[in-house]
């Protein structure tokens, strides 16, 4: 006899979704009340939302659930268990809809769809056959409209789906069509919690990235090459230059990103990719760069109080300028005007962590800007050691690539960037 499953809820949302975005999703997926959705999604962990179904229904149900955005696993139920006609399902207390009434369970007027009760019912998996309203949930088996559990209604009158041994023509079975599994790209392409990676993954993502490069380094050189260009052009504007270049840097990374991305599903990439992040998600990525722009700034204001602190408690307050040049250099010197650059550092090394990523996140997986800054600082902190690798490798190439009047860049610019797409893909996807 093949083995039966459930589908269990971690209690928690699959990261990058929102609850006001999750509950409508449940609600019309599953015919849900978003009331009941919602009580359903903060009921906590360890509920079982559906019994009784095959290896293949329960995949059904979880890669459904993972889509809307709930974290759900499947878990073998035990030969002991009950037939699923005599269980209730794990979500069922919750599910009942809250304007039922109490005296019946006759539905009202509104909520009615026609017809006497178990009229056409067999025909129709969300027709309830107890009140004849097309509201049966999928994913609870309780009808919204008046609140019976189809399955036991059914079990109690000794009645059964009709021709129970063929799936297809059982009005009572998981449905099939709206919950095809995604394709094999989709779910690898899943967010997930960063994870930590070994130490050896920070070569390996600078040789994945070796490999795409290779496929088509003409398009990539362009794209690389074409991003410093504008970067440099819009520097020398003056006043707002190096503003513009803080805020149009993650814009341009993303659309490399993308590129990368775009390569490994399909094979191809194109210069024009640079935009991608442009067009696709300009205001979020814009974002992005005023977010780092603000923190940047902040690290800066903190730096530049503490060096007039240090200034001031060495009585060097006065004009530098006025100031005889040895005694300038026994000012700096002084171990504690370090001080300020330390930390400087402590801060500006973290920054750099949540900005890492945070283009790819928005423009991948459209994470909010704050979430996106706080996952990748997450990503970098779990990953030390391979960016420690990655960071010495990248280090030698870059020293390698300036040899040959700097032309080895060309080859070794390219490649890091695809690696941070490839480093992405390691941490934050199956």
């Amino acid at each position: 006899m093949e083995g039966r499953y459930r589908i269990l809820y971690a209690g928690e949302l699959m990261p990058g979704h929102a609850l006001q975005d999750v509950v409508p999703r449940l609600a019309a997926k599953f015919k849900l009340q978003e009331e009941t959705a919602r009580d359903l999604i903060l009921g906590g962990s360890g509920r079982a939302l559906k019994h009784g179904l095959t290896a293949a229904d329960a995949q059904r149900y979880r890669d459904a659930l993972s889509t809307i955005g709930l974290k759900v696993s499947i878990e073998p139920e035990s030969s002991t268990s009950a037939s699923p006609a005599a269980q209730t399902n794990g979500a069922e207390a919750s599910s009942r809809p809250r304007d039922k009434r109490q005296g019946g369970g006759r539905q009202t007027g509104e909520a009615r769809l026609g017809g006497e009760p178990g009229d056409d019912a067999e025909g129709d998996p969300t027709r309830c056959p107890k009140c004849g309203a097309d509201a049966v949930s999928e994913l609870t088996g309780v009808c919204q409209a008046c609140g019976v559990v189809v399955e036991r209604y059914l079990a109690n009158r000794g009645m059964s789906p009709p021709h129970p041994q063929n799936r297809d023509d059982n009005p009572y079975a998981p449905p099939r069509a709206d919950l095809t599994p995604p394709s094999v790209e989709a779910e690898e392409d899943m967010l997930q919690s960063p994870r930590s990676r070994p130490a050896g993954h920070g070569w390996l993502w600078i040789t994945e990235a070796w490999q795409l490069f290779k496929s088509q380094p003409w398009a990539w050189i362009g794209a690389v090459v074409l991003f410093y260009v504008i970067l440099i052009l819009v520097s020398i504007v003056p006043l707002v230059g190096s503003l513009a270049v803080t805020i149009l840097t993650p814009m341009l990374s993303a659309g490399l990103v993308i590129g990368a991305h775009r390569q490994y599903r399909e094979g191809r990439f194109a210069i024009s990719h640079l935009f991608a992040g442009v067009s696709e998600s300009p205001g979020p990525l814009a974002l992005v760069g005023v977010v780092y722009l603000l923190l940047a700034l902040g690290i800066v204001i903190v730096a530049g109080v503490l060096f007039a602190a240090v200034f001031a408690s060495m009585g060097s307050v006065m004009d530098l300028s006025t100031m005889d040049p040895n005694d300038i250099g026994i000012l700096f010197a002084n171990p504690m005007i370090l001080l300020p650059v330390l930390v400087a550092m402590l801060l500006g090394i973290p920054l750099a962590m949540a900005m890492f990523f945070a283009p790819s996140l928005v423009a991948l997986d459209q994470v909010p800007v704050l979430k996106a800054f706080k996952l990748s600082f997450s990503g970098c902190l779990k990953n030390i050691l391979p960016f420690l690798i990655y960071g010495l490798i990248a280090m030698v190439l870059v020293i390698l690539g300036s040899l040959p009047v700097m032309l080895g860049l060309l080859v070794v610019a390219p490649v890091l960037t695809i690696a941070i797409y490839t480093a992405y893909r390691d941490i934050f996807y199956p």
